[in-house]
């Protein structure tokens, strides 16, 4: 609340309790008086207490904010007694035997307009620690979904990560196939048009069904398997029903992606490659074990941020509601992933 607003806040608020007392007043002595004698006799009554109501206001915030409980009463005693003796004489002429009345008058307005202005105070308290409240809340949705969208704009990064590294090594083994003239190339490029047209439908997408995603990784499993040939040996399964089941598009291919990237070597007796997919009711088990085989033994060096993109996006999308075990054990490589979906 700005100064200004403070003073015509204090105006209005000590006008309208003065004019109030007055009304109020002046309505009570209608009942006995004509309408001159009750304006006259109410406002003989209500201004010779402005000036002691005041002074107690002053007495009372000075005092009781200090907790000079004593000193406060001793005080409010004294301007009660003081302005009550000088203002019973100046109504004496209307009233000679209303002393008592006006000590309680006096009392009584004192106690009611430092009440009121308490009252007053507490309100705009009450109203200023409500817009405070409003505006934390606006600033903490604001926060949310600024988080949200930088989240967003995240997963769209890394999803656009995943496709260009994952259509890199898709050509080179279409290319490894032309070369050797393999009669499996025109499959392999039917199978590629198939991961593609998937690729391009899904990236767009927050959930696609789980059963095209189990789709789309059998078809880069066969398609792997056709340039492969009888260069390793490549045991895949997916068991579960799937049906109405959703998911991230692209969460698995990483580490399946990984597999024929790292376990495929140049001694072929080595090269065996697992890869298990299991939904039991709504979790998810990936089971991946390849051979680790050295930079040396590898066909083509390929390097990529696959695996670190997934974690990211796994902890974005499925924070606290899954779990990831990547360890190395006696020269293979084991992936173990449970996903709640």
């Amino acid at each position: 609340m700005n100064k200004k607003l403070k003073i015509y806040s204090f105006l209005i608020f000590n006008f309208g309790f003065w004019f109030l007392l007055w009304m109020v007043f002046v309505l009570s002595l209608m009942r006995f008086e004509n309408n001159e004698s009750a304006f006259m006799i109410a406002s003989l009554i209500i201004f010779p207490l402005i000036i002691p109501v005041y002074i107690h206001d002053f007495i009372f915030n000075y005092f009781i904010i200090r907790k000079k409980y004593i000193l406060y009463i001793v005080s409010a005693a004294i301007l009660v007694y003081f302005f009550g003796t000088v203002i019973t004489s100046l109504l004496a002429y209307i009233e000679p035997s209303g002393s008592l009345e006006t000590y309680s008058a006096l009392i009584l307005v004192m106690l009611l307009y430092t009440g009121a202005r308490y009252l007053r105070i507490g309100t705009q308290q009450q109203m200023l620690l409500k817009n405070e409240l409003e505006k934390r809340i606006k600033a903490e949705m604001e926060l949310k979904e600024l988080e949200s969208k930088q989240s967003q704009a995240e997963l769209t990064l890394l999803k656009s990560q995943v496709n260009p590294h994952f259509l890199f090594n898709t050509l080179n083994s279409i290319y490894s196939l032309i070369l050797s003239k393999s009669k499996n190339a025109g499959d392999a490029v039917m199978k590629l048009s198939d991961l593609m047209r998937y690729l391009l439908e899904s990236t767009p997408k927050r959930k696609v069904l789980l059963k095209n995603e189990f789709e789309f990784l059998q078809n880069y499993i066969e398609l792997e398997i056709i340039r492969l040939g009888n260069k390793t040996q490549v045991n895949y399964d997916f068991i579960g029903d799937v049906r109405g089941k959703i998911i991230s598009p692209l969460l698995l291919i990483p580490f399946i992606e990984n597999c024929f990237k790292h376990g495929v070597g140049l001694n072929y007796k080595l090269n065996q490659i697992n890869i298990s997919v299991e939904l039991d009711k709504d979790i998810l088990i990936l089971k991946t074990r390849n051979n680790i085989v050295s930079e040396k033994q590898q066909p083509t060096k390929r390097s990529g941020t696959g695996i670190e993109n997934v974690k990211k996006r796994l902890d974005l999308l499925y924070h606290e509601k899954h779990k990831l075990e990547i360890k190395k054990d006696k020269g293979e490589f084991f992936v173990d992933l449970e996903v709640e979906i």
